[in-house]
C-alpha cells in the first residue's frame, strides 16, 4: 500500500511537472507571440515631428559687408568729342499785328480860341452882368468832321444856370476847331472843354 501510495505520488508529481512545464511553454509562446505583435505594431506607427517651441523668432540675417569700389573715369571717347552740339530750333516768330493808324486829336484853329471868347462874351447874360455872376463851366462838345460844334452839354456847372445855358448856346454852331483825324481822315468826336465867365 505504501508503495502504491508513493508510486501514485510520483505519478501525480510527474503529471504536475509535465503540466507545469507545458503551461510554462505555452505561456512563453504567448509572450513571444504578444511580443512579436507589439513589435510589429510599433514598427507600423508613424512618428509625428515634435511641435516647434512657442514664440520662436528666427535669428536676424546680417547683410553681407559692402566694399566701396572706386570708379576710374578715363578720357572721353573719340565719338563723344566729335559729336556736334544739336541746337534747338528757334521759336516761331509771333505774327506782327499791323500798327494802328495814327490819330491826331482835336485842336483850335489859329484864331479859334479868340473867336470862341469873343462870341461867348457877346452872349454874356445881362442879368449875370448886373449881378456880377462869374464862374467856370466844363462842357462836352461834339466837333464834327468839318470842325463845327454840333452839340454840347454841361459836365460841371458854374453855379449859375444862366451862365451854363449861355455857354451851351455860344459854342453851338461855332467853327473854331480842327477836327480829329484817324489815318489822315477827318472824323467827328466828343471833346471836353472848359470855359470861364469873367467880367472885365
Amino acid at each position: 500500500m505504501v508503495l502504491a501510495f508513493v508510486l501514485g505520488l510520483h505519478v501525480i508529481f510527474g503529471v504536475g511537472l509535465i503540466v507545469g512545464t507545458a503551461m510554462k511553454i505555452i505561456a512563453k509562446q504567448r509572450e513571444t507571440i504578444v511580443a512579436v505583435d507589439v513589435k510589429e505594431d510599433k514598427q507600423q506607427e508613424v512618428k509625428e515631428p515634435p511641435p516647434p517651441p512657442p514664440d520662436y523668432v528666427p535669428p536676424p540675417v546680417a547683410p553681407p559687408p559692402t566694399t566701396d569700389v572706386p570708379v576710374i573715369r578715363g578720357p572721353p571717347s573719340e565719338t563723344a568729342i566729335a559729336a556736334p552740339k544739336v541746337q534747338a530750333p528757334p521759336p516761331p516768330k509771333a505774327e506782327e499785328k499791323p500798327a494802328p493808324p495814327p490819330v491826331v486829336p482835336v485842336k483850335f484853329t489859329k484864331d479859334g480860341a479868340s473867336l470862341l471868347a469873343s462870341t461867348c462874351s457877346d452872349m454874356y447874360p445881362s442879368a449875370s452882368r448886373r449881378l456880377s455872376e462869374e464862374g467856370s463851366v466844363t462842357l462836352e462838345v461834339f466837333v464834327g468832321a468839318d470842325g463845327k460844334v454840333s452839340d454840347a452839354k454841361v459836365v460841371t456847372s458854374s453855379g449859375f444856370p444862366r451862365l451854363d445855358e449861355a455857354n451851351v448856346k455860344c459854342v453851338k454852331g461855332i467853327k473854331a476847331f480842327v477836327p480829329q483825324t484817324v489815318g489822315g481822315q477827318n472824323i467827328g468826336s466828343w471833346q471836353v472843354m472848359k470855359y470861364r465867365w469873367k467880367l472885365n
